[in-house]
């Protein structure tokens, strides 16, 4: 039998670089989307502290161990600190949503009217934001009832943080299947509901006799893509050190100048920003190329499995032939113009 989570991986290398971004504009416009819209990643669980000896729970005498009670004062400022980043999530949450729809655009033909496409799909972007909210709901409540049956009702904030870290491994395992249902829904699901014009309650009943009909082949995505994200965030990081080191060397070359004639305070600034620029760029840009890069390896497979779900078909069967680019002398000519239309 055919693994087309094997057979797809070099295609997708191929569309992404085939395809990747062109020109400044565009450039920004995909970096900007990728770090908002969903990733198709799943990750992977990492372990916790493990043998500290407590077992994930605490005994009575524990809890002398600890500092005293916080500060009534404290606990309202973070109350309302916690509830500006619900806000917040929420917000990143419902713009990623609907950002989903010009990417997938911009992904298939290599341009896209960006305003358009949130308003012609507006409605199905709110729907994916409130399920995958839910699911996020669903995911922290697992998790907050698994730290309240080992550390108890009445535990301070430091025995829960505590208690989280030594049950590290069980979290990460809990915490998988959420991250499938939401890799699945941006790799899959978002995709069909755009094929099929249907919500997300729809994408996912016409999706799921695909994944029923070819199980393998999902579980092998499954586990490749896990793999793929994980080595993708490495690389992410290992660009973006290796970019800052010459930007540190410049930026201490006109940090001494600097420092010379208005103080060495000013130097640390200069060298500073120049490799925190450098980190920043890179890490965003290769950051944007990995996700175009997951995002091709989801289609293709998809489209591999089930032919009426193909997303881009002339892009698959084009990298898959071997054959250069078929959007027109733009693309294939490697113009500077940005192919994006925010308008």
């Amino acid at each position: 039998m055919t693994l087309h989570a094997l057979d797809a991986l070099g295609d997708a290398i191929t569309a992404t670089r085939e395809y990747r971004p062109r020109g400044l504009g565009e450039w920004l416009w995909v970096a900007f989307v990728a770090i908002l819209v969903g990733t198709p990643g799943i990750g992977l669980p990492t372990g916790g502290a493990g043998g500290t000896g407590t077992g994930g729970e605490f005994s009575p005498q524990q809890p002398s161990e600890f500092p005293g009670e916080i500060p009534q004062a404290v606990l309202e400022v973070l109350a309302v600190i916690v509830a500006a980043l619900i806000v917040v999530w929420v917000l990143l949450l419902l713009v990623g949503a609907m950002l989903e729809f010009p990417f997938l655009a911009w992904l298939r033909d290599g341009e896209v009217d960006t305003l358009a496409e949130i308003r012609t799909h507006l409605g199905q972007a709110l729907g994916l934001a409130v399920f995958r909210l839910v699911v996020g709901l669903v995911g922290f409540a697992l998790v907050a009832g698994l730290l309240v049956a080992s550390v108890g009702t009445g535990g301070t904030p430091t025995e829960y943080l505590l208690g989280a870290a030594d049950l590290g491994v069980v979290l990460g395992l809990l915490g998988i299947p959420t991250s499938l249902v939401t890799a699945f829904t941006t790799a899959f699901v978002v995709p069909t509901m755009r094929l099929e014009d249907t919500g997300v309650v729809g994408g996912w009943r016409r999706f799921w006799s695909t994944l029923a009909g070819a199980p393998k082949q999902f579980l092998a995505y499954a586990v490749a893509v896990a793999v793929l994200a994980y080595i993708g965030g490495l690389l992410v990081v290992i660009a973006a050190f290796l970019a800052m080191i010459p930007a540190v060397i410049v930026g201490g070359i006109l940090g001494v100048v600097v420092g010379f004639g208005l103080g060495a305070t000013a130097g640390i600034v200069v060298v500073a920003a120049f490799g925190g620029l450098a980190f920043t760029v890179v890490a965003l840009a290769v950051y944007a190329l990995v996700q175009v890069f997951l995002r091709y390896y989801a289609l293709f497979v998809l489209g591999a499995i089930d032919e009426e779900l193909d997303f881009a078909p002339e892009r698959r069967r084009a990298v898959g032939s071997g054959d250069d680019a078929d959007d027109g002398p733009e693309r294939a000519g490697g113009t500077d113009d940005p192919q994006v239309d925010p308008q």
